[in-house]
């Protein structure tokens, strides 16, 4: 579990984004939270780590989705924005899809109001919590749910081993939790991202760019 305290809605944007970077495609995110504790604004920061222009994103309480994609000509990825306020039971989620939106590899998923549809969430995910602390702080908790839901490997595993870039122990290539040797260096790594550890000086989607700050 990681918990930061942010300060401002630029502060919750840029941990989004953070987050975003080192998700995997196929990743669901059910965020949780009171009105105006700062969801929609979290889901903005993960269009910006994923490529998408962050304006465009809005609130979907009376379509239930909004579907974005990236710019990027590598690897287009997909963020789909559910907002479960209005529904009364996961049966509604029927009219967009919900079982084919789960199995789209391509697309990362982010719900409001989980708990409205609880029984469809699936059993691997991460939760966000985010509690209003009065005035612009906020307080945010992320925790990956059920098997491994974090990732940060490259597209394509050339070496077989490599070290766990938390611990240094050698991690097989086939391993749940490459390039970590577990998945709790996985939320330590996490983090060091969430706390500013980390610069990134190129695209934040290639990990092997990614550096320790200096400072």
């Amino acid at each position: 579990m990681i918990e930061h305290r942010s300060h401002s809605a630029d502060e919750t944007m840029r941990l989004a984004a953070d987050l975003a970077a080192t998700l995997r495609g196929g990743a669901f995110l059910a965020l949780h939270g009171d009105l105006g504790a700062g969801k929609t604004c979290f889901v903005r920061g993960l269009a910006r780590g994923l490529g998408i222009d962050p304006r465009a994103v809005s609130s979907p309480t009376f379509v239930i989705m909004h579907e974005y994609e990236s710019a990027a000509t590598d690897e287009p990825r997909v963020l789909i924005h559910v907002d479960a306020y209005r529904l009364k039971g996961a049966a509604e989620l029927e009219g967009i899809g919900w079982e084919e939106l789960l199995e789209r590899r391509d697309a990362i998923i982010a719900l409001e109001w989980p708990e409205r549809v609880r029984e469809a969430l699936p059993a691997v995910r991460i939760d966000v919590t985010i509690e209003h602390r009065g005035g612009d702080e906020r307080f945010i908790r992320v925790e990956a749910v059920g098997a491994a839901a974090l990732d940060e490997s490259p597209p394509a595993r050339a070496a077989t081993r490599r070290p766990c870039p938390v611990c240094r122990l050698e991690v097989d290539a086939d391993s749940e939790a490459f390039p970590f040797c577990s998945q709790r260096c996985r939320l330590a790594d996490l983090h060091r991202w969430m706390g500013g550890a980390y610069r990134v000086s190129r695209p934040a989607d290639d990990p092997r760019d990614w550096e320790e700050a200096s400072e």
